[in-house]
């Protein structure tokens, strides 16, 4: 439309045949022409402003256009604020189910610290009674060490030096100031089980007797044979008078035959010793 009237106004300058001449600084329209060409100038503008007016398709696809840009800035703020939106909640889930957590693990120290404030207490208990089991079981392993010494000077002197080697050490044992009272009891209780498994087997070591080197076994702790190096005399030992005495050669093989076992160079067998009875005699 804005094309057709130009096109009209240019066929009117065309057709009236508008002069201009030159003054001075450039071209100008003739009076008349300028007047008219001024009116004619009003009647373009006001053409087109009526033109534009009268075109209420272009102001609506402007409008249209418009609002297109408004609804996209629009749905963009939009996308930016759910992203915004869904980024907190993200947040927030995380930060909750860490609070979850920590309040879980928070439970469970508090639990712990219980039990291990009552295991203080257990321990601050049992280390008043050890104080007093110290002082209390000092005499007794004293005691107890007293006896073994006297044990082992009235019984059968075999093994001598081993067994007082022993004794001796758990003497110095019980004098150091660092051992602690649970070394010193298992020591003891060691020495006392040893002891007990003399009487328990046949044993032998190689000894003076009478001056002489023989192998003496003792059986348990209730017989000492020995048999001389050369295999040819046997005795034993008389607890009543404290003296070795002389056996017949016919137990020379019961003898011999008895270390052997002892060293476990045969099997166990049958032995045919005169063993003391409870009043002294043997059999």
């Amino acid at each position: 439309m804005l094309y057709n009237i130009y096109q009209k106004l240019i066929h009117k300058i065309k057709y009236n045949r508008l002069e201009m001449t030159w003054r001075g600084s450039g071209w100008r329209l003739s009076p008349p022409l300028a007047r008219r060409g001024g009116a004619l100038a009003l009647l373009c503008g006001a053409a087109v402003m009526a033109a534009a007016a009268a075109d209420p398709v272009g102001q609506a696809i402007d409008a249209a256009q418009a609002a297109n840009g408004a609804s996209r800035a629009s749905q963009q703020r939009v996308n930016t604020l759910d992203d915004q939106t869904r980024q907190m909640l993200e947040r927030y889930r995380a930060a909750t189910w860490q609070a979850q957590q920590l309040n879980v693990y928070a439970q469970q120290l508090e639990d712990i610290a219980g039990q291990q404030d009552s295991e203080k207490q257990s321990l601050q208990r049992q280390l008043a009674e050890m104080d007093n089991t110290d002082r209390e079981i000092m005499p007794l392993m004293l005691r107890m060490l007293d006896s073994l010494d006297k044990f082992v000077a009235l019984d059968l002197p075999f093994l001598r030096q081993e067994r007082k080697e022993r004794i001796d050490a758990l003497k110095r044992l019980m004098a150091d100031p660092e051992a602690n009272t649970s070394e010193k009891f298992k020591r003891i209780l060691e020495a006392y089980q040893i002891e007990a498994d003399y009487g328990r087997a046949l044993g032998v070591e190689r000894a003076e007797v009478d001056g002489k080197t023989a192998d003496v076994l003792h059986v348990g702790r209730t017989a000492l044979f020995y048999l001389s190096i050369d295999g040819d005399s046997a005795g034993r030992w008389n607890a009543a008078t404290g003296k070795w005495e002389k056996l017949d050669r016919g137990y020379v093989k019961s003898v011999r035959q008895g270390i052997r076992i002892a060293r476990e160079q045969t099997a166990a067998d049958l032995l045919t010793l005169p063993m003391p009875t409870a009043a002294g005699a043997t059999k």
